[in-house]
């Protein structure tokens, strides 16, 4: 009855706490907000019938706009360098789910009290035996307060392994394209026309930052910045390098896609050669053990049948 009596009052407490964010929020950037999402349905409205923004499901069209509203006010209370942090991270990741650099801080903060929550449920569950109440209470606990960061981690990884396996074909049709006529600005178009996935992706934000006045270096370097990954960094300084220098850009790819393809070969090398070491943890501990009771277990047992009949002897 106790448990039960803290859990609603960290609950009430939380959801006070979410309240009070609420109120206490940013004006200026609430207002800015919702003056955006004005816009946003000013524009819809004039571009989707009625009758079809009233086919989207009713938690599109009311219950996650609530939701979203409360994760951002909340998040809008964390300091700067945080948001800015969150917000490069998020950039990285491609920004998985749409998420903004304030609803991922509040995502995070669920994450820790739910966490919390969790470690105290199970550290009064009345199934677990006193040597592991503690241990699971704090696995729980640690996992409500990395989970969050982890996935992040992961979707950043696997989206710089799609940038790493995409970038040496991406190199060549630029190759084919610059040594066809094309500028580099046509090429990047053929790419975005021709090819999909996260680097396309980027370069077609790439293409509308440079038609918007902002110059093609600068443009090149924020997105290796936003990108981070060492290969794209490698070929935007050889792009800048070339420009620089005055050398023939399509000579600069060629070199730098050939660079590429012999890192990745050496990459899968590497991969390969630990293989037989990550191999071998299973190999002792789940198939040696079956193997032995499949070709031992029969001459045990006829060995046991043998000395059993001899003692009765």
């Amino acid at each position: 009855m106790s448990l039960m009596i803290v859990l609603i009052t960290i609950l009430v407490f939380f959801g006070f706490f979410v309240l009070l964010a609420s109120v206490m929020a940013d004006e200026r950037r609430i207002r800015v907000e919702e003056r955006k999402e004005q816009l946003a349905r000013m524009s819809r409205r004039l571009r989707v019938p009625l009758a079809e923004e009233l086919a989207v499901p009713f938690y599109q069209r009311v219950l996650l706009p609530i939701l979203n509203t409360c994760l951002n006010s909340v998040g809008t209370l964390a300091p700067s360098e945080a948001l800015d942090n969150a917000h490069i991270e998020l950039e990285r990741a491609g920004n998985p789910g749409g998420l903004t650099a304030q609803s991922f801080l509040t995502l995070r903060i669920f994450a820790v009290v739910a966490g919390f929550v969790a470690a105290l449920w199970l550290f009064k569950a009345p199934f677990l035996s006193d040597t592991l109440r503690m241990p699971v209470a704090g696995l729980a606990l640690v996992a409500g307060v990395l989970a969050p960061q982890y996935i992040l981690q992961k979707a950043t990884q696997s989206r710089h392994a799609h940038i790493r396996k995409a970038l040496p074909d991406i190199i060549d049709l630029l190759v084919v394209s610059v040594e066809a006529g094309a500028g580099l600005d046509g090429a990047l178009a053929e790419v975005v026309k021709r090819k999909k996935g996260p680097l396309a992706d980027e370069f077609s934000r790439l293409l509308g930052e440079v038609r918007v006045g902002k110059t093609r270096k600068q443009a090149w370097q924020d997105m290796a910045d936003r990108i981070a990954e060492d290969n794209l960094t490698a070929l935007v300084a050889s792009l800048a390098q070339a420009e620089q220098l005055g050398v023939s850009i399509a000579k600069a790819l060629r070199t730098q896609a050939g660079s590429l393809r012999t890192r990745r070969s050496l990459h899968i090398r590497e991969v390969a050669a630990a293989l037989p070491i990550k191999m071998l943890f299973p190999l002792i501990f789940c198939i040696f053990p079956a193997l032995f009771v499949v070709l031992l277990g029969p001459a045990l047992l006829s060995m046991t049948t043998v000395f059993s009949a001899l003692g009765g002897k």
